[in-house]
């Protein structure tokens, strides 16, 4: 415990890494750090792990664990590599083929990351685990007994073991960290804090929170600003669950006799509890495993895994790959047979009080596939066992308790095998012959030859190029999605012409803080873009791999580019988005063309993918994430309660005062009727003009000690000023109108600051404001604080006079109604603002310069100024100070993130597309969220889509229709069929009249209206596309397969019906 818990605080500033040093490289790690945090960072920077083992899944595993910045990495594997090892192991190229393992990988996996010292040892593999240079030893693909026999020499040791297997379609994890290890964070989750609306002393005490308190029986919190001081001094203590608003916690001990009820004040904080967990060793765990997740087939998977290990073992051993006759062969009916008799066998002498028994069809079809390793499969249980690593180094997250199975058994049809067999015993899906000793053998021997074929010809949209588009390139690569053309894929005339390829999409370039996940860059590649270098990248993974790159933003600005023409010719849309907007686009498109997608995600540690099936499945619109909740206007401008606060605030004045501010002086100076557009806006009008005045006028610097100056009188306005004048329009005594004190709850009564050159955050928000306001106008700065402080000794401070009779609103209402009076009977004042202003004529030439936000430079002054302004509000209100680190995520919108759950959900995704190409049942797709935090994750099948059914009568029928957002109301007259035969056509064919339609916005026809008829009656001559041009303004291409039309409709009699929208066929 000590060991883990000693390290002295890190400071919060750190921001770099020096290699063997404590120090932390910030601008590298950022996105990590937001996972992990700097302790947990530390440690991982101390220890040393040992891989044995380097095929496809040991190289994901290296990659991810690398790439989170551990001290140094062991390579051990003497073992030659294969042409088939290239499946999977994506740093093998051709001419390595031969070598060993270990030695072939090493250099390309040290490039990952210049701090992590990887390098290869040879020689006994025991020895070298005793000799405790590594905290951490990894199995990769041994037989159980081999297993078994590296965890009790790590047991010996007191080192930490994880084993982890990928056999065809199963997948499985072992930890052991030994019979003591602490876990300072069990589950990552941000701790809870919370208002007190009531204290009730008791025996034990009610506390009723303002919200819901989201805490459960057990946990650990302490109280602070209760109006009780003797509760603020206790320490971290256990509550007992009531409702979701109310707890009971026993503080009896420190209340005075008698304390009584106390309404309103206070806070409760909740406080992560260490947890103690113990291990037991694998030999012991295999008779009575304890089984973390497992799709709901623990018992059979475990079963099958140690039965293929014993059929490895009587075979004589073996590293894998489908040409290793040392595992089952995927066409040998009998060594399928034979696992199934081993599994039995195990289940029976290992754990003969099992109720469950071995499901022998699962348990053939997964011996069959066990001699491969395909990238999609070592992607994910590279990613969970990753993270099972980085738990045992960092002490933070809940490792897995002890083993997980996954199985992707889904991905092969449901149908029961063939009894018919060839004389050799083998069966028609997979033959001796089809093996061709090249990079596809594991694919081949997992699925097929035929469904090989299909995967290379898919052509599919990548929508992203970051840290899951990365991942997505690598697997494709070793997929061979898009490399059809290759001549050992391609044997037949017919399937040369029709060679898939992958097109990705990204318009963002490279930063430094991209290189912590998105593997597929390097520091020379910063700058470039994104889908580029990552495309470049994956090409030297599998030469014959194609993918196209660009560089557009996909929404309505590129659907020139990304036209019907282009969408008719997808198999599948894959996204890799970090935002809900860009993937509802595509959503719509998706429905619109009725194409698959492919969805993923991940947030930190937790991560999700979805499957989107025309007809199928319902959309990713169709169930969305409650928006975001914003923080009211009041609580920003008068009463903020949380750091959130303040740094919203702080955020929102960087860009008043840095950006929009200075485009708004370069729209007057450039705008010949800026002033008469902007007299169109009376509520930001004055304040405009007086903006113009401030930034061209007497305060307009000329040099660097004028914006020091401006910077120091910034600070008086901000901090103490505008305290002054909230507390005499609302001071701390103030009661409602039920004599109820105003200040109270949420509402924090502030405290004016006083300006102190020598305390350092007052000083930071001086030099980070002066420095940036000498950017706006093309000045030059200073860091020598020294001589800032001397010129603000310089300042002279004007005695602030309260405006009298001034006004606070108390909510955003009271606040709208104020901005609407203020604009009125200021015309004297507006003529008064426009006569102080140069004229645009005499700043020829001159402009100001906007500063845009970019959070990770951590030069620019940025992230400075906001945290500095944000903590001085919070000295203001008495809120906690954020770091700069905590102010970057929240002013960034920092997404936290690390490569273990990129590559997990990347797999994920991967597997769903062989059940799209072999066009297999929608129970045989899955949705999966997973939280690798506590080893949890879960499959589901994707969601059918809602449908609507309509009945109604026309002309004396009953008619009925069932459609979803999938279904269209398809019209096949022709393409130059007038409005006047459609209306026709809806008549004859539904029994329907068609009242309005549009084409997206524009009203194309109107039975009602002004001038109706006199519109329609050249409307209805006009063909559809006429139409469309004429109103819509928008030329419609007549290479186009169709036009969706939105219509309203009635039966003839009248009664409204709702109907899908109306694709109107162009061709036939």
């Amino acid at each position: 415990f000590r060991a883990i818990f000693s390290h002295p605080p890190l400071m919060e500033n750190e921001k770099k890494q020096a290699k063997g040093t404590g120090e932390i490289d910030e601008s590298l790690y950022s996105r990590q750090l937001y996972v992990f945090g700097h302790e947990a960072q530390r440690r991982m920077q101390e220890s040393s792990v040992l891989l044995l083992g380097l095929d496809g899944l040991g190289v994901e595993l290296a990659k991810n664990i690398i790439l989170a910045g551990v001290k140094e990495v062991g390579l051990h594997d003497d073992s030659k590599a294969l042409e088939s090892h290239r499946a999977s192991q994506f740093y093998i190229p051709r001419s390595a083929v031969g070598q060993p393992l270990a030695a072939a990988c090493r250099n390309q996996l040290a490039e990952l990351n210049s701090y992590v010292d990887v390098h290869v040892v040879k020689g006994d593999m025991k020895s070298l685990i005793r000799s405790k240079r590594y905290t951490v030893i990894v199995a990769i693909n041994k037989t159980v007994q081999e297993q078994i026999d590296i965890n009790e020499i790590c047991r010996e040791c007191s080192l930490k073991f994880i084993s982890a297997d990928v056999a065809g379609l199963l997948g499985a994890i072992f930890v052991d960290l030994g019979p003591s290890h602490f876990v300072s964070d069990p589950d990552g989750e941000r701790p809870r804090r919370g208002l007190i609306k009531k204290f009730a002393a008791g025996k034990p005490a009610v506390i009723t929170t303002a919200e819901r308190h989201g805490l459960s029986t057990g946990d650990l919190v302490t109280l602070e600003e209760m109006k009780l001081s003797s509760l603020n001094a206790i320490k971290p203590r256990q509550i007992k669950y009531i409702n979701s608003t109310s707890f009971s916690i026993s503080v009896e001990d420190v209340l005075s006799e008698g304390s009584s009820s106390s309404t309103g004040g206070g806070y409760f904080q909740q406080v992560k509890r260490p947890v103690e967990v113990a291990f037991s060793p694998l030999k012991k765990c295999i008779s009575a495993p304890q089984i973390a997740s497992d799709m709901g087939e623990g018992f059979t998977l475990h079963a099958t895994l140690n039965g293929i290990s014993e059929f490895r073992k009587q075979r004589g051993g073996g590293t894998g790959g489908a040409t290793t006759p040392t595992f089952p062969s995927p066409s040998s009916s009998a060594d399928a047979k034979s696992v199934y008799d081993l599994a039995v066998k195990f289940a029976k002498d290992q754990m003969p009080e099992a109720k469950e028994k071995v499901d022998e069809k699962l348990c053939r079809k997964l011996a069959r596939t066990s001699s491969a390793v395909i990238a999609p499969m070592a992607a994910v249980i590279g990613g969970i066992a990753g993270q099972e690593v980085l738990k045992a180094v960092s002490g933070k997250f809940t490792p897995i308790k002890q083993f997980y199975y996954f199985t992707a058994a889904k991905c092969l049809p449901a149908e029961e095998e063939k009894e018919d067999e060839d004389e050799d015993g083998t069966q028609d899906r997979f033959k001796p012959d089809e093996a061709q000793h090249h990079r596809y053998d594991d694919y081949v021997a997992v699925f097929g030859k035929d469904v090989q074929a299909k995967m290379s010809r898919l052509n599919i949209f990548l929508v992203g190029a970051g840290a899951i588009g990365c991942e997505m390139l690598k697997n494709f690569a070793l997929m061979g999605v898009g490399a059809a053309n290759a001549s050992h894929q391609a044997k037949k005339a017919e399937e040369s012409k029709t060679g898939g390829v992958v097109t990705v999409t990204d318009m963002d370039a490279i930063e430094r803080s991209n290189l912590n996940r998105q593997f597929l860059f390097r520091p020379s590649d910063v700058g470039k873009l994104k889908s580029d270098a990552a495309s470049a990248a994956a090409r030297k993974i599998n030469g014959d791999f194609k993918v196209v790159s660009h560089s557009h933003r996909v929404g309505k600005e590129s659907e020139e580019i990304y036209d019907e023409a282009f969408w008719s010719g997808l198999d599948a849309v894959v996204t890799a988005l970090d935002n809900v907007q860009a993937r509802l686009y595509l959503d719509n498109s998706c429905i619109h063309h009725l194409k698959p997608m492919f969805d993923s995600g991940t947030l930190g540690t937790k991560g999700n993918t979805q499957v989107v099936l025309p007809k199928l499945t319902e959309s990713y619109g169709s169930s969305q994430d409650p928006p975001e909740e914003s923080i009211p206007l009041c609580t920003l401008h008068n009463f903020p309660h949380k750091i959130e606060h303040t740094i919203q605030w702080a955020r929102d004045k960087f860009e008043g005062l840095f950006k929009l501010s200075a485009s708004e002086v370069n729209s007057y100076l450039t705008e010949t009727n800026y002033l008469a557009k902007l007299a169109e806006d009376s509520v930001n009008e004055v304040k405009n003009l007086e903006l113009l005045n401030a930034y061209l006028g007497d305060d307009k610097p000329l040099s660097f000690e004028d914006c020091i100056h401006w910077a120091r009188r910034l600070f008086e306005t901000e901090f103490n000023n505008k305290i002054v004048q909230l507390l005499i329009a609302l001071p701390p005594d103030k009661t409602d109108s039920e004599g109820n004190p105003f200040w109270t709850g949420h509402k924090r009564p502030p405290s004016p600051l006083k300006f102190d050159p020598e305390n350092e955050l007052h000083l930071e928000f001086v030099v980070a404001a002066a420095n940036l306001h000498a950017v706006v106008y093309g000045l030059e700065g200073s860091r020598n604080k020294a001589a800032i402080k001397k010129e603000i000794a310089k300042v002279v401070i004007k005695a602030f006079v309260p405006e009298k009779g001034h006004k606070v609103a108390k909510n955003d209402e009271e606040m709208k109604a104020m901005m609407e009076e203020e604009s009125h009977g200021l015309d004297s004042k507006i003529e008064r603002l426009k006569s102080k202003l140069p004229q645009p004529s005499e700043l020829t030439g001159y402009q100001l310069n906007p500063v845009v936000f970019e959070k990770d430079d951590a030069s620019n002054f940025h992230i400075d100024f906001i945290t500095a302004c944000s903590n001085l509000r919070a000295a203001n209100y008495k809120i906690k100070s954020a770091s700069k680190h905590q102010t970057k995520q929240i002013a960034g919108k920092i997404i936290p993130a690390i490569a273990t759950t990129t590559a997990m959900v990347a797999g994920l995704v991967c597997l769903e597309l062989y059940k799209l190409a072999q066009g297999l049942k929608l129970e045989h797709f899955s949705n999966t969220y997973a939280n690798l935090a506590i080893g949890h994750i879960t499959a589901s099948e994707p969601l059918e889509p809602e449908f609507k059914e309509v009945e109604f009568e026309a002309r004396g029928k009953k008619r009925k229709l069932k459609f979803s957002l999938w279904d269209k109301m398809e019209v096949k007259i022709g393409s130059q069929a007038t409005l006047q035969d459609l209306v026709d056509h809806f008549e004859e064919k539904f029994g329907l009249d068609i009242v309005m339609l549009n084409f997206g916005r524009a009203l194309l026809y109107s039975q009602y209206g002004f001038g109706a008829k006199r519109k329609n009656k050249v409307r209805l001559k006009l063909s559809i596309p006429e139409l469309v041009k004429t109103v819509a303004k928008v030329e419609v291409n007549m290479s186009s397969s169709f036009l969706t039309l939105g219509a309203m409709v009635t039966t003839l009699d009248g009664d409204d019906v709702d109907i899908p929208a109306v694709r109107f066929w162009l061709k036939e």
